[in-house]
């Protein structure tokens, strides 16, 4: 089998645990060397906490940056019809 070769050059297990492992994923190779590199990969990840603080920071911090980019942009366009449309 092509998947047991492949699992046995990703992995240190010998033919019975790969053919097991394979059993236990349904035939899926790519599973089998993910559990084995991460035993815990298929857990969902669990969301950090952020406090209040820091989101409201993070919400101006992202309004500034629109905002600045905006007014870039509008001073861009400014000096390009004074300066290059001459």
């Amino acid at each position: 089998m092509d998947k047991i070769k492949i699992i046995k050059s990703q992995t240190d297990y010998d033919d019975e645990t790969a053919k097991s492992k394979l059993e236990k994923w349904k035939g899926d190779y790519m599973n089998v060397i993910r559990e084995y590199l991460n035993p815990k990969f298929n857990e969902p990840k669990k969301e950090k906490k952020i406090p209040v603080n820091q989101k409201i920071m993070s919400e101006i911090r992202s309004f500034m940056d629109d905002i600045n980019r905006d007014a870039f942009k509008k001073n861009n366009e400014k000096f390009d019809s004074e300066y290059l449309d001459n």
